[in-house]
């Protein structure tokens, strides 16, 4: 249960400390007094999408923190798997800044908004004036109806659910090898392909990257020809007086006064290294001017080949290296599939079975739901009647199932088969309906209070909050609604936000919600009741000044017949 709920900078509240206690509590006061506020605040820290709107004017940051206690066992073991330490409470924190950062906490450990949600899914269950959409939508009736059907359907579920898996893990199986027919033959097709593509194109090592090298040569040839010319003129021209001839001459000159001056020796020979080195850049030079040729043809080829390269490049993964290597798979996938056969045979016989098996239990799950289905309707039936829907019909429809020649794995779902709506005739004549095409805004919530009666028995949910879910309800409506909730809060903790008089006097716990002005400043304020207190607060809900009169004495009235019921439902 909710055992605390502290509020800080949440739009008009700034500081609020919210001590609650089992059974029905309920909170009620004047129009525009923040009781919105208050669930807003409930929201933020159960992980729902927070506006920075909701921090209060002038504020940096808004915080919510609520802690719950008597946690059932499968809240531990989700904490656990959290990396979180069980305690005897489970504290959710969390922080809006108005930068837009969000900070989550679980029992102090840093979380993410997903965690923090998971948990208070299992700890508590809201419903505002239009919550009871979520119950009119058609994907939210398979699992009212499996947790209505207890243990059986849950373990027939569980087992449609691993045979799915087991059927999707031995397709891909059979898609990893090539699959099955035609698939198999197509693939087939396309690894042919490629080794032709590939191979008929006969790469060289980084025969791209030369290319390149030949290409930019060839598109200067000219400045490289001229540039030959003028280094060969400079070392060895015709009339001889290249370097090459100069620094023969000077070094044999340098070296007839060598016998007079031994430093002539040493630059005779440094002149000698330069004029064989010389000689030699001359050679080289000389070859490959003889071996360089201008080919325009030479150049259209490069262009052709290197476009050649690229398309292969592009489709095989972006280099000569990875076409290569999608060369080598492709042989390796090629002999597997041909070599495949024995596997794939007994894939496809595994697979055809768990199909079959698979669409078996389905059925057996459908059966199970269509009994479950007629006690559902029943039980749904009941609950209507008492909330002044007598001659309403209520029932659930059953999409036909498909044929099992007709079924491929696409079809199932972890759910089975299956495809349910719940359907409703309000009034005697008309046929049955969508529950969301017939339910007027009071029929919708008595409705929702119906099912949300059978699903609090089912769910395990230990607080459940009702923001005016009463909306539209009056007259003796209104005292059944009251007494309904009355019932869901002798198991659960109910936290109801209510305008109506003949719910807030079966309160447990009465909280009023005001708002105040202090200075400058207006603030949502929450106080917990006194008996006399609360008696006047039942008679303004009446319509009355709650001060003295009849309106007080009926509020009397009315609180001691609830005191009688609860007392009758204990029984």
């Amino acid at each position: 249960m909710l055992q605390h709920l502290s509020i800080q900078n949440v739009a008009l509240i700034r500081s609020l400390s919210l001590v609650l206690d089992q059974g029905l509590n309920v909170l009620s006061g004047e129009t525009g007094a923040g009781k919105s506020i208050l669930i807003d605040a409930v929201n933020l820290v159960l992980g729902v999408r927070g506006d920075r709107d909701l921090i209060q004017h002038g504020a940096d940051r808004a915080m919510v923190e609520a802690v719950f206690i008597d946690a059932r066992p499968e809240i531990n073991a989700c904490l656990e798997k959290m990396g979180i330490e069980p305690d005897a409470e489970i504290t959710l924190s969390r922080v809006l800044y108005a930068t837009g950062r969000n900070v989550c906490r679980i029992n102090g450990v840093l979380v993410n908004n997903a965690a923090l949600r998971q948990i208070a899914e299992l700890l508590i269950d809201i419903h505002g004036q239009h919550e009871h959409q979520s119950l009119l939508r058609t994907a939210e009736h398979i699992g009212l109806l499996d947790a209505f059907g207890g243990k059986r359907i849950a373990a027939q579920r569980k087992e449609v659910s691993s045979l799915l898996e087991k059927a999707k893990h031995i397709r891909q199986e059979i898609e990893n090898i090539g699959g099955m027919g035609e698939d198999r033959e197509r693939r087939l097709d396309v690894l042919r392909f490629q080794i032709s593509e590939i191979e008929r194109a006969a790469i060289q090592e980084n025969e791209d990257e030369l290319l390149k090298i030949e290409r930019q040569q060839l598109m200067n040839g000219e400045k490289i020809a001229t540039a030959y010319a003028y280094v060969l003129n400079c070392l060895a021209n015709e009339e001889g007086q290249g370097a090459v001839t100069m620094l023969r001459d000077a070094s044999r000159e340098i070296r007839s006064v060598a016998k007079w001056d031994e430093k002539a020796a040493q630059l005779a020979d440094q002149l000698e290294e330069a004029f064989f080195a010389a000689e030699a850049a001359s050679d080289e030079i000389r070859l490959m001017q003889d071996a360089f040729e201008y080919d325009p043809q030479r150049l259209d080829q490069i262009g052709e080949r290197l476009d050649e390269l690229q398309t292969l490049k592009r489709k095989y993964g972006g280099t000569l290296e990875a076409v290569q290597q999608t060369l080598a798979q492709a042989y390796e996938q090629l002999d597997a599939l041909q070599n495949a056969d024995q596997i794939l045979q007994r894939l496809s016989g595994e697979y055809q079975n768990i199909l079959h098996l698979l669409y078996e239990k389905s059925v057996d799950l459908h059966q199970m739901r269509k009994k479950a289905a007629a006690a559902f309707e029943k039980s749904v039936t009941k609950e209507l009647g008492d909330l002044g829907m007598q001659r309403a019909r209520f029932a659930v429809q059953f999409k036909q199932l498909p044929a099992e020649e007709q079924m491929s794995v696409e079809r199932f779902t972890a759910q089975g088969l299956d495809e349910v709506e719940f359907m409703l005739s309000a009034n005697p004549g008309e046929p049955l309906k969508p529950l969301a095409k017939v339910a007027s805004g009071g029929e919708a919530s008595r409705i929702m209070l119906a099912l949300k009666n059978i699903a609090a028995r089912l769910d395990g949910i230990d607080c459940l909050i009702f923001d005016e879910v009463d909306t539209g309800i009056s007259g003796r409506m209104a005292q059944v609604v009251a007494e309904k909730m009355a019932a869901i809060a002798r198991t659960r903790q109910v936290i109801c936000v209510t305008h109506l008089a003949q719910l807030a006097s079966m309160a447990d716990v009465h909280y009023l919600i005001e708002k105040q002005v202090k200075g400058d400043a207006t603030q949502t304020m929450v106080q917990r009741l006194t008996p006399t207190q609360r008696t006047q607060e039942v008679a303004r809900l009446l319509g009355g000044e709650g001060q003295s009169g009849h309106g007080l004495l009926h509020a009397e009235e009315m609180i001691a017949a609830a005191d009688a019921y609860k007392k009758s439902l204990a029984l």
